[in-house]
Parts: C-alpha cells; sequence; structure tokens
C-alpha cells in the first residue's frame, strides 16, 4: 500500500475505540518500533517516522523514549536501499541526518504533553556534531518556547503553562549543563522575555498571522521573573566576554515592550522587570571588564531613553551615574568607545541634534591622552593599553580612534611603543600595525627596521608589516617586498594579499616600481590557484589606478590569476569591470573560458569516483551581473559572436539554463533591438548551426520576451512539423511567474491570443504551426484548470474555509 494511503487510513482509526483497532494500531507500533529499532533501509526508516508521527497522539508516552534511542543509535548504522548501502553521493540527501531532523518532528504532537522529555530531547540534539541537527534542535526549542496566540488563549487555553515548564525545567540544570547549552536556553529566555505574542489561523486561500501584547496575567509574570533568575544565575558562570555578552543582550529582552500596557499589573510587571535588570546592570560597573561596561552603559541609556515610568529612567540614571564615576571606562570609551554614549543623556534623548559627538573630539582627547604619558605616568599607561588591547570586536573598523591614538604613540613616545612590541609582542599582536606605522615616522626608525627584519626572518607579523607600510611606505618598498618574498617562501597568501593592496596603494601615490611588487605577489598566488585576492582590492581606486597603468600582457596575468574563482561574485565583478574599461574584449574572453572550463569539470564529474563529487561547486556565470553589463551592452556584435562560436550541438539541449544564456540574459535581460537583429541574420544565413544557436537563445528568454518576431523566422526556416516545432513550443509556452490559482490556465490562454494573428499570415508554415500550437494550448488551459480546481478542493478540505469563501 502507498505510504500516503497507509498513513491516511492510520489517521482515520485513531478516534475509533474498538478492541481490533486498539489491536491493530498496537500491532502497528510495535512494528515501527522494530523497524527504527534495529532497521537500516532508508526508506522503511523514513516511513516508520511518519508513522510514529501518527501513532504519536495515542501512545505518546512511548514516542520520546523510542526516538530517544534511534537518534542515539542511527548515525552508526550502515544504512541501506533495496538491500544494498547507499552509496557515497547520496549521503549528502539521505543520511543519518536527514533522519534525525525527521525524528525532531515527529515529537510535534506530544510538546504539550511531555514538555520536559521534549525539552531534553532538544537539548541533547543542540549539541549534535551535525550542524543542520543542531539548528533544527535549535529551531524547534525555541518555537516551543514561544507564545503561541492560539495555545495561549485557544482551545486548551495553556496560558504560559508550557513556558513556566520550560523554565522551571532548565533551573534544574546544573550549572555546567547551562554554560555547555547556553546558546540555545538563551534563545529560549529571550522568547519567554518577549512582550509579544503571535498566532497563526490557516483556510484553504489564505493565513492570517494575529499579533498581540502579552499581558501581566495568565502566569507570565512569574514565568519572567523566574527567567529573570536564571539569568542572574547564568552570568557569573562564565568569564569569557562573548559568554556574558550574550547574557545582557537577553536580559535587554525583559526590559522592552510592545506598547503601552493597557493594565496596571501589567505596567507593574514591565516595571519590575526593568528595575531588576538596571539593578543587576548597576552592580557590575565596578566589577566587570571594561568592554562589558561599555555593554552595560550602552543598554542601560536605551532602557532610559525608552523608559516607561519615572522609576526607570531613575533607575538608569543611577547606572549612568556609576559609569560617571569610573575614571577608567571614562579613558576607555574614549579610546575604545565603539558602544559608549557621549553626551548627556537627558538632552540626547530630548533631541536628535544632541548627538554632536563625533570622532574629532574623541580623537582630540586622544592626542591629549599620548602628551600626558611621561615618566611618572609610563607604568600605568602601559598597563592600561595592555587591558584595552585585550577588547576584541569582529570589525576592527570599530577602533578607528584607538588605532590613531597607537599610531601617534608609535611617533611621538618610541620607546613605550618599542616596548609593546617586543616585550609585549603577543599582548599587542592585533594591533601591531598602528604602532609599527607611528615608529616608521618616528625618531627610532632604525630600532624598528631591525626589529621588523628580525620579524620578516621568523615569518612573524608579515601581514602587519605589509599594511605599516600604507602610509609613506614608499620609501620602504624594499621592506614591503621583502615581505612578499618570505610569504612566497612561507605560502603565506594571506600576507601575499595584503601586500598586493598596499602595493596599488603605493603605486598610486607615485611610487611606479611598486607595481612589480605586485605583479609578484599575484604570481606566487596564481601559482597555487589561488583567486582571493580579488576580494581584497575590489574596492580600491588605487587598485583602478593600478589597473589602468598595466600593459595587456600584465591585465592577461590578473585574468588569469582569476580563473579558479568558484564564481564571479560582486569582488571579483569589480576587478573585471576596471580591466574591461581598458579592454571590454579580454573581459569578454575571459568570461568565455569559464563557459569552457565549466563544461570540462562536469565532464571529468561524469566519470569521477564517487569520492570526487562532493567537490566544491563552479558556477561560471552568475544569474546577475552588476557592473560588466554595463561594459558588454556596447558590444552586442561581439558578445553574440562569442557565444556563437562557444555553441555547438553538444550543448544546445542545456544552452537555454546554463553560464552562456545566463551572461547574454543578463547583458540584454528584455531581449532587446540589438539581440532580435543578430538573431534575425542568423536564422537567415540558411545554416542549421546558426539556426539552432538562434533557436537555444529564444528558449533561454522563455514566452515572457518579445521573441516571436524571431519565433516566426525560425518556422519559415524549418520543415512542418519538424522537431525545431517543439522547441519553440517550449519557448513561447513559457510563462514565468503567475498568480492565483488559474494563473497558470490565464498564461496559457494569452499565449494562444497572441498566435492567434498568425492563423492569417500570408507564409502557410506559420498557419499550420499557429494552428498546431493553438490545440496544443487548449489542452493545456483545460489540464490547468481541472488541476486548479483539483488543488483548490483539497484545500478546502485540508484547511476549510473561512468567512466569505465560497
Amino acid at each position: 500500500m502507498d505510504l500516503e494511503f497507509r498513513l491516511a487510513a492510520l489517521s482515520n482509526l485513531m478516534d475509533n475505540k474498538s478492541e481490533a483497532v486498539e489491536r491493530r494500531l498496537g500491532e502497528e507500533l510495535r512494528r515501527v518500533e522494530n523497524v527504527l529499532t534495529h532497521g537500516t533501509d532508508y526508506d522503511e526508516l523514513s516511513g516508520a517516522l511518519k508513522t510514529l508521527a501518527v501513532l504519536a497522539p495515542k501512545f505518546h508516552g512511548a514516542v520520546l523514549p523510542l526516538l530517544t534511542s534511534f537518534v542515539r543509535s542511527v548515525p552508526a548504522r550502515t544504512l541501506t536501499q533495496g538491500g544494498e548501502p547507499l552509496p557515497a553521493s547520496r549521503l549528502r540527501y539521505w543520511s543519518a541526518g536527514h533522519l534525525i531532523r525527521e525524528a525532531i518532528d515527529v515529537t510535534n504532537p506530544v510538546h504539550y504533553v511531555h514538555i520536559e522529555a521534549v525539552v531534553d530531547f532538544l537539548l541533547e540534539l543542540s549539541r549534535s556534531s551535525d550542524e543542520e541537527v543542531r539548528a533544527k534542535a535549535k529551531q524547534s526549542l525555541e518555537a516551543l518556547s514561544q507564545f503561541d496566540l492560539n495555545i495561549f488563549y485557544g482551545e486548551r487555553a495553556l496560558g504560559a503553562q508550557p513556558q513556566a515548564s520550560i523554565v522551571t525545567h532548565l533551573a534544574r540544570l546544573d550549572d555546567d549543563q547551562l554554560v555547555a547549552n547556553a546558546g540555545v536556553i538563551l534563545g529560549v529566555l529571550r522568547n519567554v522575555l518577549s512582550p509579544s505574542m503571535e498566532g497563526h489561523a490557516w483556510t484553504h486561500s489564505s493565513v492570517t498571522i494575529s499579533r498581540g501584547a502579552i499581558s501581566g496575567g495568565w502566569g507570565i509574570a512569574e514565568v519572567r521573573a523566574n527567567a529573570i533568575s536564571l539569568l542572574k544565575r547564568m552570568y557569573p558562570l562564565n568569564e569569557a566576554v562573548g559568554y556574558r555578552r550574550n547574557v545582557l543582550s537577553t536580559f535587554d529582552a525583559a526590559t522592552r515592550r510592545e506598547r503601552p500596557a493597557g493594565d496596571p499589573d501589567t505596567s507593574a510587571m514591565f516595571e519590575r522587570d526593568a528595575l531588576a535588570v538596571l539593578d543587576f546592570l548597576g552592580g557590575l560597573v565596578g566589577t566587570e571588564v571594561l568592554q562589558l561596561v561599555q555593554a552595560v552603559e550602552h543598554q542601560a541609556y536605551w532602557d532610559y531613553y525608552h523608559a516607561a515610568s519615572p522609576a526607570i529612567k531613575s533607575a538608569a540614571l543611577s547606572v549612568r551615574d556609576a559609569l560617571a564615576d569610573h575614571a577608567e571606562y571614562q579613558i576607555y570609551k574614549q579610546l575604545i568607545g565603539f558602544e559608549g554614549i557621549f553626551g548627556d543623556w537627558e538632552e540626547l534623548r530630548r533631541s536628535e541634534s544632541a548627538w554632536d559627538y563625533t570622532d574629532t573630539k574623541r580623537r582630540a582627547a586622544a592626542r591629549q591622552y599620548v602628551d600626558e604619558i611621561d615618566e611618572d605616568s609610563n607604568d600605568s599607561w602601559r598597563e592600561r593599553i595592555l587591558e584595552f588591547s585585550k577588547t576584541r570586536s569582529d570589525d576592527l573598523a570599530t577602533f578607528p580612534v584607538y588605532y590613531e591614538f597607537l599610531e601617534v604613540l608609535g611617533r611621538e613616545k618610541p620607546r613605550m611603543a618599542l616596548e609593546l612590541v617586543t616585550v609585549h609582542e603577543n599582548a599587542m599582536d592585533t594591533f601591531i600595525i598602528p604602532i609599527v606605522a607611528g615608529l616608521w615616522a618616528s625618531a627610532r626608525q632604525g630600532d624598528i627596521e631591525s626589529i621588523v627584519q628580525r620579524w620578516i626572518g621568523e615569518g612573524a607579523h608579515l601581514t602587519a608589516i605589509a599594511k605599516s607600510l600604507y602610509k609613506g611606505g614608499a620609501a620602504r618598498l624594499d621592506t614591503l617586498s621583502s615581505v612578499v618574498a618570505r610569504s612566497v617562501e612561507l605560502d603565506d597568501r594571506n600576507a601575499l594579499i595584503n601586500a598586493m593592496g598596499v602595493a596599488a596603494s603605493l603605486y598610486a601615490q607615485g611610487c611606479e616600481p611598486a607595481k612589480a611588487v605586485f605583479m609578484k605577489a599575484l604570481r606566487a598566488l596564481a601559482q597555487h590557484n589561488d583567486a582571493n585576492w580579488s576580494s581584497a582590492v575590489w574596492f580600491s581606486r588605487d587598485f583602478r589606478s593600478l589597473v589602468g597603468k598595466m600593459d595587456a600582457a600584465e591585465r592577461a596575468e590578473v585574468l588569469v590569476s582569476m580563473a579558479p574563482l568558484p564564481e564571479v561574485n560582486y569582488q571579483a565583478e569589480e576587478v573585471l569591470f576596471a580591466i574591461g574599461e581598458q579592454d571590454t574584449r579580454a573581459v569578454l574572453d575571459y568570461l568565455m573560458g569559464r563557459l569552457r572550463l565549466e563544461r570540462a569539470r562536469e565532464a571529468q564529474h561524469r566519470t569521477a569516483s564517487e569520492s570526487e563529487l562532493n567537490k566544491d561547486s563552479f558556477e561560471s556565470i552568475p544569474y546577475h551581473l552588476h557592473r560588466l553589463n554595463q561594459l558588454l551592452a556596447k558590444v552586442p556584435d561581439e558578445l553574440v559572436a562569442a557565444l556563437r562560436r562557444d555553441f555547438d550541438e553538444g550543448i544546445a539541449a542545456t544552452f537555454p539554463y546554463r553560464g552562456g544564456a545566463r551572461l547574454m540574459k543578463s547583458v540584454f535581460p528584455a531581449f532587446e533591438a540589438p539581440i532580435e537583429a543578430l538573431l534575425l541574420k542568423f536564422v537567415e544565413s540558411g545554416n542549421q548551426d546558426d539556426l539552432n544557436f538562434a533557436l537555444a537563445v529564444v528558449r533561454a528568454y522563455g514566452g515572457s520576451a518579445p521573441i516571436l518576431q524571431v519565433c516566426k523566422a525560425i518556422v519559415k526556416a524549418v520543415p512542418e512539423e519538424s522537431s525545431s516545432w517543439n522547441e519553440l513550443a517550449v519557448a513561447i509556452e513559457s510563462t514565468g511567474v503567475v498568480m492565483g490559482e488559474h494563473g497558470m490556465a490565464r498564461a496559457f490562454e494569452h499565449k494562444r491570443d497572441e498566435i492567434s494573428a498568425w492563423m492569417d499570415d500570408e507564409h502557410p508554415r506559420v498557419r499550420a504551426f499557429a494552428k498546431w500550437l493553438a490545440e496544443d494550448l487548449d489542452q493545456l488551459i483545460t489540464q490547468e484548470r481541472k488541476r486548479a480546481d483539483e488543488g483548490l478542493a483539497l484545500r478546502k478540505y485540508r484547511y476549510g474555509v473561512g468567512k466569505g469563501d465560497a
């Protein structure tokens, strides 16, 4: 019996209380248990999981133990199909991980019956070695913790009971378990502390999304208080800055509200929670590391800005006052301060114009700090710098003032700067660039030169050395060249890429020999088929200036080095555009080469072993061009000629779906006049290969573009009822996106109307084709209307009919 029919039959039996049915369902459960415990056939296991989902409401007590045993054991099984082990190429789609993700869905019917067991099940899977399983488990657990209007107020009216059970259960975990599961648990607590809830209602024709604010009743106030208590317990369990920042951001959810509360109890709840959070934040100011103190300031200000009561404002201002008394933090904020709040809080809240504290003032303060460093303060400033330099960010651009401070320090206080990069080399690793850049311009140039040469010999800090030469590095081009040479020896590609950017900058500053350094690094990377340099220089005007002075051979080298790129992304396209401004034909040849390379790779894959099929993918041409289309649109003859030279019968069938078609459609998305004129010439040539090319192009554009003139010319040129007619029918009948149940049928009717004028054409083959295509379209219209009506009836059966629906 087909699985879908089997599941439907079982579903219909679930409400039958007869002894025979109970016995039959029990037998089915035992069969499922046997398959999930011992089975290896992928289809059987998948079918057993779907069956268990149907049986779950009746045998809910058996579901979680069975699933837990299954997800723990299935990764060790050798999955089969038809008695044979699944080949490696299919494990990408049919794996133990896929079955485990199906198992997660099976828990849906018992979520609210055994909620604590479901939480444990999902927590375990959220630590899986399979990334997709981890993500599915995390998503399911967070969805379970969300307030749902239909569950909260609906037929079962559970209120906040599910969330209360989850928070209580999580609070029973020991400290190590809380830390190990922190990412998932904090996501759950954010949902529990959310100020809103949503609900979804389905009919056959619509989905209604409802949204409402939470209230202080139905157990929500107690749940929120328990969630905040759990956060307070979790915060000190791990000293890592990232961990604590995540906890702080979760606290922030407790201070948010959708809109002014509609009743006193809800207002009191929000005020209570905001005050609890602000009290906790205030207690961190004097003890936490400065990076987290900055996060406290940021959060406290926004709590002040959105405060709904005088008590909350007062509590936030108390945090502000504690921050103002923290002298060390005030210096940190000036130098690091990417999240700091500058200015008077009351004034900032009153007027956006008060936000005038720019980096100019911070830079002035930073320079003053450098001036204040002397023999008496040298030690304290050294320790301060070492402490500040522990700050980490995903984007070092958030430290522009600190970078400038260190550069000025290197230039004006070289003794301290030299100590920082020697005695404290490891601690200052992240910030070596500005210090060395400053030392190059200091009175101790000789000392830093010796240090840099030692580093180069050791292969240390090569990227930092290269970047330190951006300003005034023309006089030290030999140093940059040495960095490139040493990077080649060590295969330090990141250093080579950064050296290329510096060389381009120096060339733009007038240092012509820098081009040779750029090309040397490029050639070294090309030997390793590494084209990642394009992502590092694409935005640089200096690079475009350099390309403008390259000769044809050098530009050709640049293009050859970019051949291994797995895709022409935005950055690579900018590089190609810079070259194309000098030589459009060279870039067009490069793109055609990528088309040939893609076909060669596919041919290799057809004969490759299964283990080689999982190699990185390759996309010759992107689906959309952002810049190159502007250049190529100026040379339509060359573009079409190049695609025609690349075209042969071997790729005719796939041309509409591959890179060649994408290239043409990216440059001429609407089948513009130049393309139509050129294709008509191919049709009129009488050459069968030319005609096949024109036919492949109109198929690529499909029926949404103005292709009918070329189609008619092809009809005149080919024999009646030839295979070309079928190709043309596919092209003309293509519709693109349609709307509504009968959208496809209406689109076919429009196609039929468009070719109706051909019925009276003077050419007999055109008339015959129009009659033949109209008959085919009539059949399609009938089929589509029947399919749409059946689909509509099925949706009405599954989802019901809403008010106003027929």
